[in-house]
């Protein structure tokens, strides 16, 4: 059987740096079945640049950029044209991804769809919506 696909949105990339969570294993202890993860070209884009700036937003991001690299044998990059949160959607829906976020409106929008989220439910863990 295929594996599930986990999609990465780029705030959850973000939490390692500003919590302190370790959201791989997280992720691995949270979801049972085999799975991989997935992650938009657009992400990986956005990472990139928010990663030149300067201050703790650049920071996160370079420490996501290697993350990212250093899972890289577990992690897709899909090759995307439309807005992210739209990809997101789009991807789930059509593979019955399940999504990591933690933007409130594209949360509303996957769940509306009836799609499995994964977000920070507190401070040090991750969890269902």
């Amino acid at each position: 059987m295929a594996p599930r696909q986990v999609i990465l949105d780029t705030n959850i990339l973000f939490l390692p740096f500003k919590f302190k969570i370790d959201i791989m294993r997280e992720l691995d202890y949270l979801i049972e079945a085999h799975h991989r993860y997935v992650i938009s070209s657009k992400t990986i884009a956005e990472l990139k640049k928010l990663g030149k700036r300067v201050g703790k937003d650049g920071m996160a991001a370079r420490l996501a950029l290697k993350l990212v690299e250093a899972n890289k044998s577990r992690i897709d990059i899909v090759e995307s044209s439309v807005h992210v949160d739209d990809w997101i959607v789009e991807y789930s829906k059509a593979n019955r991804a399940i999504a990591c976020t933690n933007d409130s409106d594209l949360r509303k929008r996957l769940r509306a769809l009836d799609i499995k989220v994964v977000t920070m439910k507190s401070k040090s863990k991750l969890g269902f919506v």
